[in-house]
């Protein structure tokens, strides 16, 4: 009998000591997790020197995803279908595109590519402006996607640099890009740093219009120019998407039967006058393809139309680089890109690159006639260099002459059997004169 109460008491207290111990378990575990949802109070750190506060990043006031027609944003007023009631436009447009170093303004993120072109509603290309844009320390991000390095915006024009010309080529358009809220909430952030503050502009979202217009399986930039016929050469570079989406528009519009209206008209006044092209823009061609027409003549096509003038260094600098190029007659990959890059820093469009592509040529010209004489090898070279300059016919006046024993010139080579095609100057066109005698530059 004693043996079995002694059994139980033995029973009895490990029951307990378990118990006990369990308790315990479940209060540690308590404790730690309240310990882990207290926030951990440190001492404030001591500084030699005041601490820089940085600026807040401007808070995005509207909630919108997508642009939604009749919505007010932080800097747009989207328009959407026409009730008969709003403004209707039939003046210019402003096609934009960004490319930047993310996705969240309110997080930092800078743009730092930044493409504008005035269209009129049938698609054609009244101006263009397009430059790199430094985003002062920021990381450009995803080179992959945008082919834009540090080392390629170090020496840019900040957003501030260049706002008159931005707000120049906004002033009385409606503005057009595709997913306009993404260009909306960067470009709003970007005013704000540069202290700028502008009444809403009218906006269309060519994404929008996209999927009212075109049945295809998404409505991405590049699938909607693909569906129609539309080349999209250099994608993720601002320019080559501005191209595409001005090309679209009136393809768009058209489609669009009930027609777009807008709450009110575009602002006008945005800019100061004294303050355009202040600053030079740095300017990009990318995705080089030597194709069917050559290394220069996708250059040009991928610089925007014209900049401001160029600085003599810039055109130096231009100029001594082409003649290395050129030293073999002709332009391949490399070469080309490197002119790329020079014309990009002197800010240059292809009307300026075209303009001292032709210069060279008039300086080449100049030499070949040094001695009074073109022989039919200096013909061919002139030939050469104009075609690797996209400027095939530019010599078509010239003919080889033929010397006597004297060195004297006796007649022309291989004459042609119809007159020769008038000169014209290398920088005004006109017909009868030479660059080097241009009544402009004398």
């Amino acid at each position: 009998m004693e043996a079995v109460f002694g059994f139980l008491l033995v029973v009895v207290f490990l029951w307990w000591l378990a118990r006990r111990k369990k308790q315990r378990a479940l209060k540690v575990l308590a404790s730690l997790q309240k310990k882990a949802q207290k926030p951990e109070v440190r001492e404030p750190l001591t500084y030699t020197r005041p601490r820089s506060v940085p600026e807040p990043a401007p808070a995005e006031r509207v909630s919108m995803r997508f642009a939604e027609p009749g919505r007010v944003g932080e800097l747009f007023s989207y328009g959407g279908p026409s009730s008969g009631k709003g403004y209707i436009h039939d003046g210019s447009f402003a096609v934009i595109d960004v490319e930047t170093t993310g996705f969240s303004p309110g997080k930092g993120d800078r743009v730092i590519e930044l493409a504008i072109a005035r269209v009129d509603k049938n698609g054609r290309i009244e101006d263009e402006y397009a430059t790199l844009l430094n985003p002062e320390g920021r990381d450009t991000g995803a080179v992959f996607v945008h082919g834009i390095s540090n080392d390629a915006v170090r020496n840019a024009p900040l957003f501030s640099d260049v706002v008159a010309d931005v707000l120049a080529r906004l002033d009385g358009a409606v503005v057009v890009a595709h997913n306009a809220r993404f260009e909306e909430r960067f470009m709003a952030a970007e005013f704000a740093r540069a202290g700028v503050r502008t009444p809403p502009m009218p906006a269309l979202c060519s994404l929008w219009l996209g999927q009212q217009t075109f049945d295809t399986p998404n409505h991405k930039l590049g699938t909607l120019a693909q569906h129609a016929g539309i080349p999209l050469v250099d994608a993720h570079a601002a320019l080559g998407d501005v191209r595409a989406t001005a090309a679209l528009l009136p393809l768009m519009l058209d489609r669009y039967r009930p027609g777009i209206e807008f709450g009110h008209d575009p602002a006008r006044g945005l800019f100061d006058p004294y303050r355009l092209g202040s600053v030079s823009p740095m300017t990009r061609a990318s995705s080089l393809r030597k194709g069917a027409d050559g290394w220069m003549h996708s250059l040009l096509s991928r610089l925007p139309i014209s900049t401001g003038d160029v600085s003599d260094a810039a055109a130096s600098e231009y100029l001594e680089a082409l003649a290395v190029a050129l030293e073999d007659g002709k332009i391949i990959g490399d070469e080309a890109k490197a002119l790329a890059k020079v014309a990009g820093r002197g800010g240059m469009g292809a009307e300026q690159v075209r303009g001292l592509n032709e210069r060279f040529l008039e300086l080449i010209r100049e030499a070949a006639f040094a001695d009074d004489v073109l022989t039919a090898e200096e013909l061919t070279d002139l030939k050469r260099a104009a075609d690797a300059l996209a400027a095939p016919g530019y010599f078509d006046d010239l003919q080889a002459t033929v010397t006597d024993a004297s060195g004297q010139a006796r007649e022309k080579l291989n004459p042609s059997p119809t007159a020769p095609k008038p000169r014209k100057c290398g920088h005004c066109r006109t017909p009868g004169h030479y660059r080097s005698k241009c009544p402009e530059l004398n």
